[in-house]
């Protein structure tokens, strides 16, 4: 499920980042050419909205059956707590707290790099229509990385995984910041560093459902639904992040569009959420994540959340 979801997120992102700079310039490359490129991209949006909606209302949940007995397993997976008792177990399950943060964090850097390929392209190579030959090219990283991601992570384990794709893209962003303006070393960088990532991002379900086993084995409460709500309102939060500190550093760079060709400034602007940023962001999370000593502690917690199930069973 985590691979689908990955494919779906990252590839759609791909598929944008190849086709937007062809079509708007072909438009006119003017104002009036990217708001109708936008026009369209909202209708697709809410076509896709529609088609998720209509899938919804005809969803089938438990309460849709009539076996009791389904009903009530069912209804143990969701147990009833108040929104302030929830929020305070969460915010004291310190995994729950790095995978909302990781979620945070990834999501600023995706959403900067979502747009960094452009300016880097028009004002460091001095051609934007690269964006769409380095797109196709990172298609082709990320078809290798979605292979390859069960047997990494099967291989590897989780915490070895992530830590595989945060270190694997913080080399290479450290790379660049060395040979910031090498157009092959760019391209080269770009695929190993979208490729290690791959199999990161299809653990991000997967990270979030380990700290709700660890909410049952501390709380002798799973709370699914705000676990994974909450976390996923963190990925949000940093995607409109991610858009505000691009405008900041642009700003910072006194970032001038009307220019023939870009100033010191401007290029050590670029460099900085393109290469910098990333590079920081990356370790950062990286001594984030040698918290998240989970994976081998869960095993004996469900057992122990086992045990504890069969005792409270056999007192009734």
């Amino acid at each position: 499920m985590g691979t689908f979801r990955a494919i779906g997120n990252y590839g759609a992102g791909m598929l944008i980042s190849i086709l937007t700079i062809p079509i708007t310039n072909m438009l006119g490359g003017t104002q009036q050419a990217w708001i109708k490129y936008g026009v369209v991209i909202a209708l697709v949006c809410l076509l896709l909205f529609l088609i998720c909606y209509r899938n919804g209302v005809r969803t089938k949940f438990a309460s849709d059956y009539e076996n009791e007995a389904f009903v009530e397993e069912q209804d143990e997976e969701e147990e009833n707590v108040p929104f302030k008792d929830a929020m305070g177990m969460l915010f004291r399950n310190k995994y729950w707290l790095i995978v909302l943060l990781f979620n945070l964090i990834t999501s600023i850097s995706t959403s900067v790099a979502a747009s960094s390929g452009t300016y880097y392209c028009k004002w460091i190579f001095g051609n934007d229509n690269l964006v769409s030959l380095i797109g196709a090219l990172g298609m082709l990283a990320t078809v290798a990385g979605f292979i390859l991601a069960q047997p990494i992570i099967s291989k590897a384990g989780i915490q070895k995984t992530v830590y595989f794709g945060l270190i694997g893209a913080a080399v290479m962003a450290g790379i660049r910041c060395f040979v910031p303006e090498n157009f092959a070393l760019y391209i080269v960088t770009s695929l190993i560093g979208s490729f290690v990532q791959i199999p990161l991002m299809c653990l991000y379900g997967v990270l979030t459902a380990m700290t709700i086993d660890y909410n049952e084995w501390k709380y002798d409460k799973r709370m699914i639904a705000i676990s994974g709500g909450a976390v996923s309102f963190g990925s949000k939060v940093g995607a409109g992040l991610g858009a505000a500190v691009l405008a900041l550093i642009l700003q910072a760079g006194h970032y001038d569009a009307t220019l023939a060709a870009a100033t010191t400034s401007m290029k050590y602007s670029i460099y900085a959420f393109s290469n910098y940023l990333p590079l920081i962001m990356n370790l950062v999370m990286f001594v984030v994540f040698m918290r998240f000593d989970l994976e081998n502690k869960l095993p004996q917690m469900k057992e122990e959340v086992a045990a504890r199930r069969a005792a409270q069973q056999k007192q009734e």
